[in-house]
């Protein structure tokens, strides 16, 4: 019975395409479908979180001493992407990795609660990569619009400087890969039967980190905790050359 169903469904859809397709000759002038690569650019915004708490000994005292701000900067950002796509009637599924180079390098600052001088949590991000899935519609020949979502990972550096004295203070810092996810909706041009254009914007979230330290002249058991949510904004334009 399931099966019979099944074989009725991709029936009606396979005459479903055929009269489109007949209806509409120019529908399939051309064809998503294949292993395509290419090169991309845009920005990147930042939109990351950190809080400073303090931990050990003195963590009593975090509900009045907590720090806590916004990491928010714009950095190019350029790359590569390998894919491929298969197209079904007007529907075209897809799978696409990318690898991309960041520069992003934003400082947060204040005046610290604990002594009244200003503090610095600082954090940049080298690269990141997705592998995404693609799900589109081509509401015109040659041109497909299209949604994406998937893996996110990228490295991660972090520090950060509480003075409690001129000269004296937390110094702490953390670096290293961390994985999340992306999600985003884009439109891509067919320029050529090989040559491709596209317009896409990613939300990338890198989840959270943290390190606890302390600091030179800091007594033993007092420290804290600095803890980064890692999220960006991607904007982007590249080219996809399909083979």
């Amino acid at each position: 019975m399931r099966n019979s169903v099944f074989a009725t469904a991709l029936l009606v859809l396979v005459l479903g395409c055929g009269s489109a397709w007949a209806a509409d000759p120019a529908a399939v002038t051309y064809n998503w479908t294949g292993f395509y690569g290419g090169l991309n650019a845009g920005l990147a915004v930042n939109n990351s979180d950190y809080t400073a708490t303090p931990t050990g000994s003195i963590a009593f005292f975090a509900p009045i001493l907590t720090e806590s701000g916004n990491l928010k900067s714009t950095a190019a950002t350029i790359g590569g992407q390998v894919g491929y796509n298969y197209q079904v009637c007007r529907f075209v599924y897809g799978l696409e990795t990318d690898f991309n180079y960041n520069s992003t390098n934003t400082s947060g600052t204040g005046i610290s609660i604990l002594s009244g001088l200003p503090y610095t949590v600082n954090q940049q991000v080298d690269y990141f990569g997705t592998l995404r899935a693609r799900l589109g519609f081509t509401p015109a020949d040659r041109f497909l619009i299209y949604v994406t979502g998937g893996l996110a990972y990228g490295y991660v550096s972090s520090s950060t400087s509480i003075p409690v004295v001129p000269g004296v203070g937390f110094l702490g810092s953390s670096s290293g890969m961390q994985a999340g996810w992306a999600a985003g909706a884009g439109n891509e041009y067919a320029i050529t039967n090989c040559w491709s254009v596209k317009l896409e914007y990613l939300y990338i979230n890198l989840g959270s980190s943290s390190y606890t330290y302390s600091g030179p002249g800091i007594p033993a058991g007092i420290t804290y905790t600095t803890n980064i949510d890692t999220a960006q904004h991607v904007i982007r334009v590249g080219f996809n050359y399909k083979f």
